[in-house]
């Protein structure tokens, strides 16, 4: 692609960020109080609601672009197939991470409740 895709960048450092966090996080040492817990959950819940929004409109852009004739497939397969699937497992995932959403919105709203025992 010759010109640059500011999505795709934007989606790039998102799944750089999860991966920080996902390193900054794997000590057991490294979320020493309970509400540092919710501090990270909190901003996830909102990243994970915004998710199906970003997919289905991947998914009316592949649509687009495969009823204007644009999809070719470098491993010779059949282009309006391969989009058809495609599609179909977007909005599988879309369907994923509603779920998904759901369960981290109940966890998210008892994290939200906690606080740290100070010790005498």
């Amino acid at each position: 692609m010759s010109t640059p895709n500011p999505s795709a960048r934007q989606a790039s450092n998102a799944a750089a960020a999860i991966r920080e966090i996902n390193h900054e996080t794997f000590d057991k040492r490294a979320l020493p109080y309970p509400p540092m817990v919710s501090e990270i959950v909190q901003p996830l819940v909102t990243m994970l609601d915004r998710l199906p929004q970003t997919l289905e409109q991947l998914a009316r852009a592949v649509h687009r672009h495969r009823a204007d004739g644009l999809i070719r497939t470098d491993d010779g397969s059949d282009p309006d197939e391969a989009a058809a699937y495609a599609i179909r497992y977007l909005g599988q995932a879309n369907e994923v991470l509603q779920e998904g959403s759901q369960a981290l919105h109940r966890a998210a709203s008892l994290l939200f409740h906690f606080g740290t025992e100070t010790r005498a």
